[in-house]
C-alpha cells in the first residue's frame, strides 16, 4: 500500500472520517473509519476479492440532515483500479480513469 497521501485523519481534524468504497460492476462494498490508513487497507482487501473493479478512499464528514445525518464527501486520498486480478493504486482522485 502506498504511504504517500495516507495520513491519520485524527491528526488533521477530529471531525474528519475516511470513507472507502469498492465498485466491481454489480457488486461492491464500503465502509467508514477514523483512519485513512485503515480505510486504504480495508478498501484494498475488499478490492482484491474481485478480478476487476475500482476502489477509493475519500475524506468524509458526518453532517446533520432532515433524515438524521448524511456524509459530506471531500477529497479523494487514494484510488485503486483492478484488472485481471492486478491492482494499481494512485494517490488522489483517479476514479473515472479508464483501465
Amino acid at each position: 500500500m502506498p504511504e504517500s497521501g495516507i495520513t491519520d485523519l485524527a491528526d488533521q481534524d477530529d471531525d474528519l472520517l475516511a470513507s472507502w468504497e469498492v465498485d466491481a460492476g454489480r457488486r461492491g462494498s464500503g465502509g467508514v473509519t477514523g483512519s485513512a490508513a485503515v480505510a486504504a487497507t480495508d478498501m484494498l482487501a475488499a478490492l482484491a476479492t474481485f478480478p476487476n473493479g475500482r476502489g477509493r478512499v475519500r475524506v468524509a464528514r458526518l453532517m446533520p440532515s432532515m433524515s438524521g445525518a448524511d456524509y459530506r464527501y471531500g477529497a479523494t486520498v487514494l484510488t485503486a483500479h483492478r484488472r485481471d486480478a492486478v491492482t494499481t493504486t494512485v494517490s488522489g482522485d483517479a476514479w473515472d480513469l479508464d483501465q
